[in-house]
């Protein structure tokens, strides 16, 4: 599921801002499971896919 509204919207942010500069076609979002990674990409996502901007696909590696 995607993140509560109001919720990590500065690191959506951040992930957004980035991938709008040239060049900068990934992100590597790590940490502890439950940490709300997936949550993110997600939201992330959807936002890029509302805008008709959303190229991406997602690798999880253990």
């Amino acid at each position: 599921s995607e993140c509560l509204e109001g919720t990590r919207e500065k690191i959506q942010a951040s992930i957004v801002e980035h991938l709008k500069k040239a060049g900068n076609r990934f992100v590597w979002l790590r940490g502890s499971p439950g940490m709300g990674k997936t949550a993110i990409s997600l939201s992330i996502a959807s936002d890029l896919e509302k805008q008709c901007i959303l190229a991406a696909s997602f690798f999880w590696d253990k």
